[in-house]
């Protein structure tokens, strides 16, 4: 690679971390809002939230990374027009297909990371989100006690809370416990709190009484403690059925009757084909990006149209690409055409780049 390729791969380099810096905040938030529940009812701690929110960041990748990689080119390449850069290249015989190398090779790599993303990352991240929802929502809802409600833990466990002082932290409590059967053991405290010891929760109880009867006789026995620990018992995970974001291509592109039902085997497979096309993406607006800044020469009133143009063609592109995966959940003979949405743009914008100089100096002649 010569000394000019680097020079502008470096630049876009540059340019494209300052994109993904500026997006970042927005997907952070965008995805936040998602789990706002999860802190506000349940009261999950900010580092499950934390987690929640960068497990479900790998699915906004597949969008957020052509887009930036698009602001990243016209960034560098309309800086390069307005300070006469791309004259001097030209005239020293370097060609379009020339110039938009670096841009095409950092297409290349994107394409890989998206392609990757779409197929491995984003699937298990959305598999790991949903069980930590599940988790949060069924199996460690003991952790979220509603104040002024009874929650039943399990069958043979219900907890009351007063009031609630923080995330897991309550005041006036009663605990009915009847998972001896021999006995029901009821516990009241003034305050206490609830937290994840060794994958199980526990409830410290603080000034408070445990009262003991006996099923069979009768007979209670009152004792009061300053401190008490009990394990309260984790419910069982109810059946979760897995949704397609979280599937693997060969079980999307295959899927079973009997488990997805006829009606949905289309949108299975609409979403397996739409993954693989996706990888075509950021190549395609990374082509029709250079196409439209580099063809037809430089002119100083073509730099302010030819952004604008690139950004809406290629803005175009990402949105009929969601749009034809819709359609192909209804009509599946049109899944070739996802594969069109990505592979065309890159075909005619790679051959105009490379017969562009041949044009024009045939229209100069």
């Amino acid at each position: 690679m010569r000394q000019t390729d680097l020079y502008v791969l470096r630049r876009l380099l540059v340019a494209l971390g300052a994109a993904a810096g500026a997006l970042c905040p927005l997907l952070l938030l965008a995805t936040a809002l998602r789990f706002v529940d999860d802190i506000v009812e349940r009261g999950a701690a900010v580092e499950l939230f934390v987690a929640l929110v960068f497990l479900a960041l790998p699915y906004l990748a597949g969008v957020a990374l052509p887009l930036a990689l698009l602001i990243a080119i016209l960034i560098v390449y309309v800086r390069l027009a307005s300070d006469s850069e791309l004259i001097v290249m030209r005239s020293a015989g370097v060609s379009d297909l020339r110039l938009a190398a670096p841009a095409l090779v950092l297409g290349l790599a994107i394409m890989g990371v998206v392609t990757w993303n779409a197929l491995v990352l984003a699937p298990s991240s959305e598999s790991e989100l949903r069980d930590l929802r599940s988790s949060l929502r069924d199996r460690f809802s003991v952790l979220f006690a509603q104040p002024g409600t009874f929650r039943q833990i399990d069958r043979d466990m219900t907890l009351f809370v007063q009031d609630g002082t923080g995330g897991s932290e309550y005041s006036g409590i009663l605990l009915q416990d009847d998972r001896d059967p021999d006995r029901r053991i009821t516990y009241m405290a003034e305050r206490g709190t609830v937290a994840i010891a060794d994958g199980l929760p526990r409830l410290t109880a603080f000034n408070g009484s445990r009262h003991e009867i006996d099923r069979e006789s009768g007979r209670l026995t009152l004792v009061y403690f300053d401190r008490n620990t009990i394990e309260l018992k984790l419910p069982s995970l109810p059946q979760r059925s897995r949704s397609r974001r979280e599937r693997t291509l060969g079980e999307l592109l295959n899927p079973s009757t009997e488990e997805v039902g006829h009606a949905n085997v289309a949108k299975y497979k609409a979403e397996g084909h739409f993954r693989l096309a996706s990888g075509l993406m950021p190549g395609a607006v990374a082509v029709v990006a250079l196409a439209c800044l580099l063809l037809g020469g430089v002119s100083r009133q073509g730099q302010s149209f030819r952004p604008v143009l690139a950004g809406a063609i290629a803005f175009g592109l990402l949105v009929g690409a969601y749009a034809m995966k819709a359609a192909v959940a209804k009509l599946p003979v049109l899944a070739g055409l996802q594969y069109a949405i990505g592979a065309a743009p890159i075909l005619v914008g790679f051959a105009l780049l490379a017969f562009g100089s041949r044009l024009r100096r045939s229209a100069s002649v």
